[in-house]
């Protein structure tokens, strides 16, 4: 298992907080309600707001789409540090049914994925790690599936000569 790179020390409670203040969650109804101290686990909501739904009453693709826009590069630049650059490169969202209310996901980062980035970043190459994270209803129903596309890359700096 290869080790975590240091990284500098900030709580994982005040990022989420800054982050639920950032204007393209707080103004779109989404907020991150955990945030893991090791940055492994996330979960977030889409509020049943008026702005957030559609013609037909139901919530919004875009919004569920923008719901996990910035959660994997930013639990992967917490993770990596300051030695890797993070990139969102690609997505991709399928709508499974409509939703009604509230929605919520939950994404997860195993030891496995952290080390696979790590070891094939290691020599200064690129690699573009796929997540896919499941947005629910309120009776735990899969409403969308996304996959995120990650750019990740240690930086010119950090790379072997």
């Amino acid at each position: 298992m290869l080790p975590l790179p240091k990284r500098k020390p900030k709580s994982a409670e005040h990022l989420r907080r800054r982050l639920n203040l950032w204007s393209p969650l707080f103004f779109t109804g989404i907020k991150i309600t955990y945030l893991s101290e090791d940055y492994t686990h996330c979960r977030a909501t889409l509020k049943n707001w008026r702005n957030t739904k559609n013609s037909h009453g139901t919530q919004f693709g875009g919004s569920l789409f923008a719901m996990t826009d910035p959660i994997y590069a930013m639990m992967c630049n917490c993770l990596f540090g300051e030695k890797h650059y993070v990139w969102d490169k690609a997505a991709h969202i399928e709508f499974v049914k409509a939703a009604q209310g509230e929605v919520y996901l939950d994404c997860q980062i195993s030891r496995e994925e952290i080390d696979a980035i790590l070891a094939a970043t290691a020599d200064g190459e690129k690699h573009l790690p796929e997540f896919t994270v499941r947005v629910f209803d309120q009776n735990n129903e899969t409403i969308a599936i996304a996959t995120r596309t990650l750019y990740v890359r240690l930086k010119k700096e950090f790379r072997p000569k």
